[in-house]
């Protein structure tokens, strides 16, 4: 083998490395797990794994779920003032989110509720029972995210700022093709 073909070897083999490295690369980080993000961009807490809810209320459109104690206090209040802005505020797509609130059996709901808050569903305590089993511990204006199917995934606590469940909405709804 003469030099010029030599060389041309030499550059035939860089070439073809610098094409399969990468994909080489990649497969590795991909099967060996060493690529895992530390962190995360999602502001709620995931509930894994997604528990279906039997009411047939949740079905067809992302809802956003605020449960009060036998008390629904100012933070509970405040929990639903911010879920009626985060559905206001998404404009065009407001129409594939819905509220809903879980009152506790002793929760006196106010009659302005229904004025302040016109498209807030409320669930009657005695329908709630079943939800708030499959919920379990939350504390009083904890707000719940459920999937269009009916599963209930996400937890933000009461002190959750609007803004950041408004990122997590805005990004589902995004990224997602249902409801």
């Amino acid at each position: 083998m003469n030099e010029k073909q030599a060389k041309g070897r030499r550059t035939l083999i860089l070439i073809s490395l610098i094409f399969a490295l990468p994909i080489a690369v990649a497969m590795y980080m991909y099967y060996s797990d060493t690529a895992v993000p530390v962190s995360s961009t999602v502001k709620g807490d995931l509930i894994y794994p997604p528990r279906p809810l039997p009411e047939e209320t949740f079905l067809k459109v992302w809802s956003l779920v605020v449960v009060a104690d036998e008390q629904c206090d100012s933070t509970c209040l405040r929990s639903l003032e911010h879920i009626r802005q985060i559905r206001l505020s998404l404009g065009p797509k407001m129409t594939r989110m819905q509220t809903i609130f879980l009152p506790g059996a002793a929760t006196a709901i106010r009659p302005k509720l229904s004025n302040e808050h016109p498209k807030l569903i409320v669930v009657q305590p005695e329908n709630s029972t079943s939800i708030r089993e499959l919920i379990g511990n939350f504390e009083n204006g904890e707000v719940f995210m459920v999937d269009p199917l009916g599963n209930l995934m996400m937890s933000y606590p009461a002190s959750t700022s609007m803004g950041d469940i408004r990122e997590d909405v805005a990004h589902l709804l995004k990224l997602s093709g249902i409801g």
